[in-house]
Parts: C-alpha cells; structure tokens; sequence
C-alpha cells in the first residue's frame, strides 16, 4: 500500500494540470474534463511512484559494487528505473491523453488508435490471416509502441533529476551531521 501511495496521490494533480492543458480540444467544463482518463492516469502515477521511489533505490543498490561513486550508483539505478517505468507507463499515459482529449470516443476506439498509430498494418505479414493479423499489431503495438523512447527520456531524466538532487542533499546533510560530531566531511559544503 505504501509503494502506490505516492501514485495515488499524484493522480488528482496529474489530472488538473493536464485537463488545464486540455481545453482546446476538450470543450467540457474543468469539473468534468478533469476525470477523463483518470483510471489510466492513475496506473500511470502510480508506475511513476514506483520507478522514483522504490525501483530507483532497488536499482541503484544493484549498481553500487560496480561502480565509483555513490552519485554514479544514484544515476545509473535512476536510469535504469527510468527505462523501466517509461516503458510500462507508456500505454496508459496514450490511452490517458485520448480520453481527455476525445472523451465521447470508447477506450476500445482509443485502443484501436493506438494501435493504428503504433503498428500500422503494413508492417505485418498479408499472407497471414486477418484475425491473427490484428492480434499481431496489438502485440507490437504494445511491446513496442510509439513515441515510447521519448517519454522515456524524460523520464530517465526527472528520475535523475529527483534522484540525484536528493541524493545529494542527503549526503549534505549528514555530512554536516559527521562534522557536527568532528568526523571528516565527503561532501563540500556550499554555505
């Protein structure tokens, strides 16, 4: 409970700011424009939530033996976590983004638009059945969809961002704690 709490959290912030950017293509008033795609947004947070506070500390614990410094560690667990939540947030942040911006349209027919444009059907065989055919392009659609590597980035990026920033800001502070108590500082101090 603890570990998508912060996702949960996030969820109604996440959907007032992204329904204030909505309003040239979603005409409803912000009292409702603001639920449209809420579930999706919500698995989405809580990916999100996971990535940065559970999956980067995971990773970077992983990494530490193998590499130099404790900021290193830190980048490369936020990079890998990153990768991680970037991908598996990917179709419900499309199928999210859909619903606000066409609400009157089923999450079936988003589905579908995804996949259209994430798989469009000339990269699949012809010599192979239709039915099996469209199974085929939501799997690609899913395992492989568009625009995946660009919100990725920015993921990776605000992970190692939030990451590293507290990281720092931790190693800082008990720093400023060991010289408190005359042991040696690791960190240098700005003050």
């Amino acid at each position: 409970a603890a570990a998508v709490g912060p996702g949960i959290l996030m969820n109604p912030i996440s959907s007032v700011l992204e329904a204030s950017n909505a309003g040239h293509k979603n005409p409803e008033s912000m009292s409702t424009r603001w639920m449209r795609g809420f579930v999706p947004r919500a698995v989405r947070e809580v990916i999100f939530g996971i990535g940065l506070n559970q999956l980067s500390d995971w990773f970077e614990e992983r990494w530490t033996p193998y590499l130099t410094s404790k900021t290193m560690a830190n980048a490369a667990g936020s990079l890998t976590a990153g990768v991680i939540a970037g991908y598996l947030s990917h179709v419900p942040h499309n199928l999210s983004a859909y619903k606000l911006m066409e609400p009157h349209r089923t999450y079936g027919e988003h589905f579908r638009r995804f996949v259209d444009a994430s798989a469009p059907d000339h990269i699949v065989p012809k010599s192979l059945p239709p039915r099996f055919r469209n199974y085929a392009r939501m799997t690609l659609a899913v395992l492989l969809p568009r625009g995946c590597m660009i919100r990725t980035t920015q993921i990776v990026g605000s992970f190692m961002i939030l990451n590293g920033t507290i990281g720092y800001l931790a190693r800082l502070d008990q720093d400023r704690i060991n010289r408190a108590f005359g042991e040696s500082s690791s960190v240098p101090v700005v003050e």
